[in-house]
């Protein structure tokens, strides 16, 4: 029974881990330290292919079968790294890793040669392998001793034993994983996206996501999958904690497909402890104030309080920053400290850190509005009935100005009534900078009053709107310039209004040190106005850095321009530059039946989950895109083993519930489809002609290079996921 790696093109389907570079892996793989982590890994993918493997050989052999060779990876043209001759059955690894297979007499997955392999088997073999006298079965001319030959029950329990080894294994390997101590991230929300599903139904930082549905007490990727894997029509109901006001609710979500993959727009927990390896990370170091506190702030310190009161959480450090954007903040750090004795545990002191204010970086220039992209439920914006499409002309009578510095004008009218003119009817086309375009629009007053706020939620998504959480809008941001600030970088540099920015780069001080080229830059366009997105990056690079930026005018003209933005007169980064290190839980078993329990819950759910997926996948409700193959899957696997030996397992996990499932798909070639003419012959009493099968096995071998080509493709980039 064959398998390849291929059939487990689900396994990385849900997976937010970024792709690194060809030569960043290749880098990482010719150092020493990676070499643990890659045997792990092979390992690990190995024992899946072997366990799947080995349940079609122990139950072959069971049914008195002859098995000829038992492989992982495939022996093409004879090729293998090593075999063994023991007894009448040949051990070895081929020379393609693309999975494995047993070898039994008289069959053969390969259309190609299941002709000639019948033939030889109904032949004269080596001596003392066929009875002197035809025998009694289903083919009597055949060995008795050969698949072909053996009852249609006995070829079922071959054919579906190896994906019953792999959901055996798929349970232990998670109770092992569970016995050993699994960590986790917490389903808690450190920031939404602007405009996304998250955002629209009120989530900020700190809230508590306490049940998906009918799950209770999820981890971060149950999220994950729980939103892919969701009604994308009905929405999906999210059980919400807020610590800060003590309060809990459910709440529908409707995930976002604009992405290409169903995304609610919420990012992964933050703990209030710094990197342990900002070395690593940040090679200058803690971006913006943070990296220019009084003592310098260390790797693994942890905040304990900021200005005498203490903070528990992320959400609570950023309600305390909020307060004095632009006054100095005292923190309290608790720092670890080595013992003098190297076998000491090390110590925790206290010590207290001066953080400035950081002054966010100016380009002077000022992007046109867009309309309103959404409007945040039980909101200012939502009382007054303002919708999406609603451009906002003016603020009390004033021009809006920069949308991305609105929201800070509105914290000092905070309890104040303002009144917003709105132009309603307006097209995509049309901003309210064009008078010439408003024929078919009504202009409305609506009076409100900004709210108080005290979380952050940034433009870290490209293509992203700018939140306004004074008023509960994200507004749309184009790349044209409306305005150019007088004695700005931009102004020097001979940017004018009614251009357009069509491409951005960063050119760090280290790139231009060492003559480096500047990174590869981001392409805005007016499906994808990336403007919000640019200038909260541009809050976090190092000092010095320049922005290179291509220019294209009203004539279709394109220049390049070059400056460094200065700091801004009024305008303030609440966050500070501040980095943390994810929040985590450790998931263990406090006894073999809780491990066991936990193990059989654990591969149930990925069995269900690869239905789902499949489920969408072919009722066109996700995109093909997501899937990974082979590459994909090393590289996911790599990076579990880098958290750990249970992280591993429990990937190893999902990857057998998956090779259980696909393999066992209806498509010939597949242990599925193999099933599907075994219940045809115990059904009609005789099998399907050798004609039919040979034409339906073409079928399905064609369908799965076609998918294979397609994953490959994927993996190494030559089709984009997006």
């Amino acid at each position: 029974m064959g398998v390849c790696l291929m059939e487990q093109l689900m396994a990385c389907g849900f997976s937010g881990v970024p792709v690194m570079a060809a030569s960043t892996w290749f880098e990482w793989i010719l150092q020493p330290a990676s070499w643990s982590v890659i045997l792990q890994v092979a390992g690990g993918l190995g024992f899946v292919i072997f366990v799947h493997e080995l349940g079609h050989f122990l139950v072959a052999k069971a049914c008195g079968v002859k098995c000829e060779k038992f492989f992982l990876g495939f022996d093409i043209g004879g090729l293998k790294l090593l075999s063994v001759q023991w007894g009448e059955t040949e051990y070895g690894i081929g020379a393609l890793p693309l999975g494995g297979y047993v070898k039994m007499l008289g069959q053969d997955d390969n259309p190609a040669a299941a002709a000639q392999e019948a033939k030889r088997a109904k032949t004269v073999l080596a001596a003392g392998d066929l009875p002197p006298e035809p025998v009694a079965g289903p083919h009597p001319a055949w060995d008795p001793r050969s698949y072909p030959a053996q009852s249609v029950p006995k070829r079922m329990a071959i054919i579906s034993a190896g994906v019953i080894m792999n959901v055996i294994f798929a349970v232990l390997m998670a109770a092992g994983a569970f016995s050993l101590g699994v960590k986790e991230l917490t389903c808690e929300v450190s920031s939404v996206r602007p405009g996304g599903a998250a955002w629209r139904v009120g989530l900020r930082s700190g809230d508590e996501i306490t049940a998906i549905g009918s799950q209770q007490n999820p981890i971060f990727s149950d999220l994950q999958k729980g939103v892919t894997l969701g009604d994308l029509s009905k929405g999906v109901n999210f059980t919400i904690h807020r610590p800060l006001l003590d309060s809990t609710r459910t709440l529908t979500l409707h995930p976002d497909t604009d992405l290409g993959v169903p995304t609610v727009g919420v990012t992964s927990p933050f703990s209030l402890t710094l990197p342990k390896d900002l070395g690593k990370d940040l090679s200058d170091g803690l971006p913006g104030s943070a990296g220019k506190t009084v003592p310098p702030l260390a790797a693994g310190d942890t905040i304990q309080a900021i200005n005498g009161v203490v903070v528990k959480s992320y959400a609570e450090l950023i309600a305390e920053l909020s307060k004095h954007v632009d006054a100095a903040a005292t923190l309290t750090v608790q720092r670890a400290t080595p013992g003098g004795n190297p076998s000491e545990k090390a110590a925790a002191q206290s010590i207290v850190v001066q953080l400035p204010p950081q002054v966010a970086r100016s380009t002077g220039l000022t992007m046109t509005a867009l309309a309103v992209k959404a409007v945040q439920a039980d909101s200012p914006a939502a009382a007054a009935g303002i919708q999406p499409g609603d451009m906002i002309v003016s603020v009390d009578g004033e021009p809006l100005g920069d949308p991305l510095t609105l929201d800070e004008r509105l914290r000092d009218q905070v309890g104040s009534t303002i009144t917003l003119t709105l132009a309603r009817g307006i097209t995509e086309k049309q901003t309210a900078a064009d008078p010439d375009s408003q024929a078919d629009q009504k202009t409305i007053e609506v009076s409100l009053k900004p709210r108080e706020v005290s979380w952050i939620e940034e433009s870290r998504w490209p293509s992203s709107p700018v939140s306004v959480p004074t008023l509960g809008v994200a507004l749309g941001v184009d790349s044209l310039v409306a305005f150019v600030a007088e004695e700005s970088p931009a102004a020097a540099a001979g940017i004018k209004a009614g251009e357009r920015v069509v491409r951005v780069r960063f050119e760090t001080p280290a790139a231009i040190k060492q003559d480096k080229a500047a990174d590869v830059g981001l392409e805005i366009s007016k499906k994808s106005p990336s403007w919000p997105y640019i200038v909260s990056v541009l809050q976090q690079v190092p000092d010095g850095t320049k922005l290179q930026l291509v220019i294209e005018s009203a004539d279709g003209q394109q220049r390049d321009v070059s400056f460094e933005p200065v700091e801004s007169s009024n305008q303030f980064v609440i966050d500070r530059g501040l980095i943390f290190e994810p929040l985590y839980t450790i998931v263990r078993s406090d006894s073999l039946w809780s491990a066991l329990r936990q193990g059989g819950r654990k591969a149930f759910d990925d069995l269900s989950l690869v239905y789902r997926f499949l489920h969408k996948l072919t009722s066109n409700q996700i995109s093909p895109r997501l899937l990974g193959g082979p590459i994909e899957i090393a590289k996911q696997a790599g990076k579990s083993a880098e958290e750990g030996f249970g992280r591993l397992l429990l990937f190893l996990t999902m990857l057998s519930a998956n090779l259980a499932v696909v393999n066992f798909l209806p498509i010939p070639v597949l242990d599925g489809g193999h099933m599907v003419f075994l219940l045809y012959e115990w059904v009609r009493g005789k099998p399907p002609s050798e004609g039919v099968v040979t034409v339906l096995s073409y079928v399905g071998l064609a369908l799965i290079l076609t998918l294979m080509v397609f994953v490959f493709g994927l993996d190494l980039g030559l089709i984009p996921r997006r």
